[in-house]
This record gives C-alpha cells, structure tokens and sequence, in this order.
C-alpha cells in the first residue's frame, strides 16, 4: 500500500457530489493514490461513498466527527470506521472560546479525555489536527503542548502539520521527535514566501505544494520513515488559483522521488 495520502479539503470544490467525487477520485487513482483521508459530507450515503473507493482501489484512512459530538454520534461513528475499516478518527479544533488561557487547553483535553471513552473500548483513536494558534505562548508553555500534557495518549494523537508548526515558531523535527508517541499520521504542507506586500514588514506567507516551498524535507520524512508513520497526507489549503489537481500532482511526485511510496 503507497503511504502518500491526501487530505480532500485540498479538492473541496471539486467534490460536491457524488457525481464529482467519481470524478475526483478517478483522477486521483491515475496519479497514483492509493489512500486518501475523506470527510463522508452529511448529504452523502456513507456506503455508496465506500462502494467508489472501493472501484478505484483507495482505501479512507481515517473518518471525521465534530470534537464536541464525539458522545452523541458514538454509534455512527463506529459504524463508518468499521465501513471503511480505520480506528482513527479525526476531529475539528478546540473551540475558540477555550483558546485565550492555560486552563481552556486543560478543559478541553479533559472533556476529550472523558468523550472518547467508549470509542476507546472499540479501539478507537481521536485524532486533533492543530494549527499554528494553538503555539499560544502561556509563560514557558504553550497550548498545545497543555493539550498534549493533560489528554490521555493511549486516547488522543495528533494529526502534526509541518507548514503549522513552522509558522508556530517550532523546528518541524525537533517538535515530531519530542511527540514522537502521540501520532501515526502527518499533514505534509509546504511552508513558502509569496511576492512582497506593500510593507516590509508584512509576512507574504504561502501555502505550497511540498517539495516547492522553503522547508527542508529531507530530515522530516527520514524521521517520519523511522517512526513508522502510517500516512504521508498532503494538505494544501489554497492554490491561489492554480489548478489544486496539478498542485496534488506535484507534491506525489515529489514524495514518491523521496521514497515515500516505497515505505
């Protein structure tokens, strides 16, 4: 199985019916996906979904709850993990309200830590996905490291973002090493610089395909590749009005030349 992945946020717009999601996935299947991390939409028959992935040979590595529905949609939720056969699932962020103090991060990993109980039991794991907001400096921590201290790890991992980690300020290994036990999965995104604004001292920072921004990949996927991680999801939130399908395709051709598709 090729361990390159893809998180479809990158191809929402192109996936907005089923019709398009055929379409999508074929396209995909062509350059060389074999994995993909799919958000099933409400509107959308969770098995009818499953019967395309299953005629382009694309496994769902993962599905997708609402944090603060983890309780309630418990039963649905098992069911699309058995569906597609993965015990991840990945959840949305902390909710803003939570995010301005140390003890916000705390209630939050508590309420994780007692919402994935009885997902626990199936053998279930959460999965959080941070971005940059939550490197939040609270003295000589940071939210997202309160977040990672106070939730149970055999319950919640993370999702790390190497573009969000490096616009949080972190060295991308340095910060992977230090949670090397808390993730399986990673978002490769590249971190780039656009054209200069009208000041100085604006930040013209860009998201990029990996392989054409400025981060340096080696070092981070020899990591990965000793960690045994389990999927290499490219993210690519805007394009900027390149076509995502050739942004995609640039970035799986870049990780298979570094061997991501021989792990």
């Amino acid at each position: 199985m090729n361990k390159i992945s893809l998180q479809m946020y990158t191809l929402r717009n192109h996936t907005k019916t089923i019709a398009d999601l055929d379409k999508t996935l074929a396209r995909l299947r062509e350059i060389g996906f074999e994995m993909l991390q799919y958000t099933v939409p409400a509107q959308f028959d969770p098995a009818e979904v499953k019967n395309l992935f299953d005629r382009y040979g694309i496994t769902n590595d993962s599905v997708y709850s609402q944090a603060l529905r983890l309780q309630e949609d418990s039963v649905g939720i098992l069911a699309q993990c058995e569906l597609f056969g993965t015990d991840h699932v990945r959840i949305n962020s902390i909710p803003k309200g939570l995010t301005s103090t140390p003890a916000g991060y705390r209630m939050f990993a508590h309420y994780l830590n007692e919402a994935t109980e009885d997902l626990a039991r199936h053998g279930i794991r959460v999965l959080y996905h941070f971005h940059a907001f939550e490197f939040i400096r609270f003295g000589d921590t940071t939210g997202i490291e309160i977040l990672l201290s106070e939730s149970d790890p055999d319950r919640v991992q993370i999702i790390p973002d190497t573009h969000w980690i490096h616009s949080g300020g972190k060295n991308v290994v340095d910060f992977l090493t230090k949670y090397k036990n808390r993730f399986d999965y990673v978002h490769l995104k590249d971190f780039a610089i656009g054209e200069r604004e009208e000041t100085v001292e604006a930040r013209p920072i860009r998201f990029a395909p990996v392989g054409e921004g400025n981060l340096d990949w080696a070092p981070i996927l020899d990591l990965c590749r000793d960690l045994g991680v389990k999927s290499y999801a490219i993210e690519q939130d805007d394009c900027y009005g390149r076509d995502p399908f050739d942004c995609v395709a640039s970035s799986f051709r870049y990780l298979s030349r570094m061997g991501v598709d021989r792990l």
